[in-house]
């Protein structure tokens, strides 16, 4: 009896055990739930920050959108400028491209463009200054606050294009010591290896001519020894930017040597590709470099006659002189020149 009271008795505590134990799971089940609970609505209160923040985000970016919108259209505005400037300069109308050009510079220094980007907005006004003015206008704008505040580096490509262009306005007014003195100060920048000696080869051309016109003929060995060394490395690394004139010049110092054949190859290296259509930009935007390729192109002519190709000297005549009429018209001095050299090869062949 005593043995069944104390099995029931186990029973019981177990039972209550077991039933404690029930209720600890159910509470945490329960707990567990309660925690599933708030744990979705935590997430779900996090996504809506997350979307809230998004959203929230939005205006920020819809704020910011007018300001870069307008930054895009002032770059759109400035690229429209100078555009139809150049236009207005290709069609003659020197006095509106200088305005476009202007008001192109003036949105690009608001916009705080680089001052590289402003130097070379600044060397297409001064062209245009020299085409709508001539070498005199162009040369008093050089001296003017505008265009020295433009100068970023003495190095830098665009101001020695513009130091190359201030001598060819020097040369056209006759200033030949300004222009040498001017030649030998840029000549000097490319002592040293950088990036500005893809310019080297314009700078000596250009110093051949005018130690020509000068007569320092003892000056003329080095500087075309130089320039022959610095149109070969241009060629074979391709960098040799504008290529016509430095070839032309040495084709103009073969022939001076009596080497027709090898000038002819230089000329014919100048010239490539330089169609009527060239010869009419080229007067409008860079009238200096027009004269100097027409004659090249007259030295060609009377190259091939030397060597005998009567033919090609023929119709080499012809085109330029077609050509230069329709580009300077035919009243213009070297238009004259090539009609007459035109005439002499076409009906008075002289033999080799």
């Amino acid at each position: 009896m005593r043995i069944s009271f104390l099995a029931k008795f186990a029973v019981l505590i177990i039972a209550a055990i077991a039933l404690i134990y029930g209720v600890f799971i159910v509470i945490g089940k329960n707990d567990s739930a309660f925690d599933g609970a708030v744990r979705p609505s935590t997430m779900q209160t996090d996504k809506h920050v997350a979307v809230l923040e998004s959203h929230s985000s939005t205006p920020q970016l819809e704020t910011v959108a007018p300001v870069l919108e307008p930054e895009k259209k002032v770059d759109d505005s400035v690229q429209k400028l100078v555009k139809n400037s150049v236009q207005f300069l290709e069609e003659g109308n020197g006095a509106q491209s200088l305005v476009d050009m202007r008001l192109a510079i003036d949105l690009a220094k608001a916009q705080n463009v680089a001052p590289a980007e402003l130097d070379a907005l600044s060397n297409m006004l001064m062209r245009i200054e020299y085409c709508a003015h001539g070498p005199d206008g162009m040369l008093t704008w050089l001296a003017s606050a505008e265009a020295t505040l433009s100068i970023s580096d003495p190095l830098a490509s665009a101001s020695l294009d513009r130091s190359r262009i201030k001598i060819e306005a020097l040369l056209a007014l006759g200033k030949l010591q300004e222009a040498w003195d001017e030649s030998k100060l840029l000549l000097a920048c490319f002592a040293k290896p950088n990036a500005a000696q893809v310019k080297e080869p314009l700078a000596l051309e250009q110093a051949i001519r005018i130690a020509g016109t000068a007569g320092a003929n003892d000056q003329i060995p080095e500087l075309e020894k130089r320039l022959r060394a610095a149109v070969d490395a241009g060629i074979t690394l391709k960098t040799l930017q504008d290529p016509q004139l430095p070839l032309a010049t040495l084709g103009t110092l073969a022939k001076s040597h009596g080497d027709c054949a090898y000038a002819i190859k230089l000329y014919d290296q100048a010239l490539e590709g330089f169609d009527t259509n060239k010869w009419l930009r080229e007067k409008r935007v860079a009238p200096w470099r027009l004269q100097v390729l027409a004659l090249v192109a007259m030295d060609r002519v009377d190259c091939l006659r030397q060597v005998g190709q009567i033919e090609r000297a023929k119709g080499g005549s012809a085109v330029l002189s077609a050509d230069l009429a329709t580009a300077l018209g035919e009243d213009d001095p070297l238009a004259v020149q090539a009609a007459d050299q035109r005439d002499q090869v076409m009906y008075a062949p002289m033999s080799p």
